[in-house]
């Protein structure tokens, strides 16, 4: 069975295996046609006020601490803007790489392709008892299954750290997509999840639009 860790060491250029991880749950197919739920995905900007707002509560709790008797010691102490800058960074590369509103999956014994809308493909092969990382001038990918999970790592040469997680439900109607991303150097990270329903695609002759209104509308395409 496929063995994967989900974290990525930030000292080391490639993701490492952990040999205690679940072993893979061989029942799950994630084969099939995905569309975001927006109403159960994440909104990215209510968790970046809901961060800077628990910043801001830390800051104040250690400048009183550190013996702040009046507002301005305590404004002084309290200003998460640097620290707020690089999770805005981070949160804006997530939602950008999480935006699809469409996942297509194809999955066989041996590897699987998640096909994002607009977004380049996640795919995996199975080949070996232990996944092996992929090494190029990009940076380095480590895919495999983690129980009833399809892990995704990936780290950039510039320090940045991707891993995505997909999780199927009982009744295998949804599927979530939780990416967190970290940067060397940067106090915090960023976690975007992100929940797909599963659909049934319309004939190619048909066209369809997203309105925040109706959802999808979809027309049989002008000849």
């Amino acid at each position: 069975m496929l063995l994967l860790a989900a974290f990525l060491s930030a000292c080391s250029n490639s993701p490492t295996v952990d040999s205690k991880a679940a072993p893979r749950d061989t029942s799950i197919d994630l084969t099939g046609s995905w569309e975001m739920d927006y109403g159960r995905s994440d909104n990215v900007e209510q968790q970046l006020r809901s961060i800077y707002n628990e910043l801001r509560r830390n800051a104040e709790r250690r400048a009183r601490s550190a013996g702040g008797s009046n507002a301005s010691s305590i404004n002084a102490g309290a200003d998460p803007s640097r620290t707020m800058s690089r999770v805005i960074d981070l949160a804006r590369m997530a939602d950008y790489i999480t935006g699809s509103q469409v996942v297509t999956i194809e999955q066989g014994p041996d590897d699987i392709i998640v096909e994002r809308e607009d977004n380049f493909a996640l795919s995996c092969t199975f080949t070996d008892d232990t996944p092996e990382p992929i090494v190029d001038e990009l940076g380095s990918e480590l895919c495999g299954w983690d129980a009833h999970q399809l892990l995704f790592a990936m780290q950039l040469p510039d320090g940045l750290r991707i891993n995505h997680r997909l999780t199927i439900s009982p009744d295998r109607q949804s599927l979530q997509i939780t990416t967190t991303l970290n940067q060397s150097g940067s106090p915090a990270g960023f976690t975007v999840n992100r929940v797909y329903y599963r659909f049934k695609p319309l004939p190619d002759n048909y066209e369809c639009e997203y309105t925040l209104s109706r959802g999808n509308v979809c027309s049989r395409a002008k000849l």
